[in-house]
């Protein structure tokens, strides 16, 4: 269960990154990074704090920005041919 609370809880922050990544599309590609790693550090610690062990941590955090990216690329994609 806390792996699927830490999961939704990321979702919700890769969601507001995305916004705001479309939001800033005239900025650079630094501060894009920079915002990334600040939004990673973010997801990392709400995870932390959720299931207590750095191995699960570690885990969730990199199965919700690979489910996170794979729908990205597959929302973009679908927008494009419209």
């Amino acid at each position: 269960m806390k792996f699927y609370v830490a999961f939704l809880i990321q979702m919700i922050l890769w969601s507001i990154f995305y916004i705001a990544e479309w939001v800033s599309y005239k900025d650079h590609v630094e501060y894009k990074w920079i915002m990334f790693v600040l939004f990673f550090y973010l997801a990392f610690i709400a995870a932390k704090k959720i299931v207590q062990t750095r191995r699960l941590t570690v885990f969730v955090t990199s199965f919700s920005l690979s489910f996170f990216l794979a729908c990205k690329v597959l929302f973009e994609n679908l927008m494009g041919k419209f």
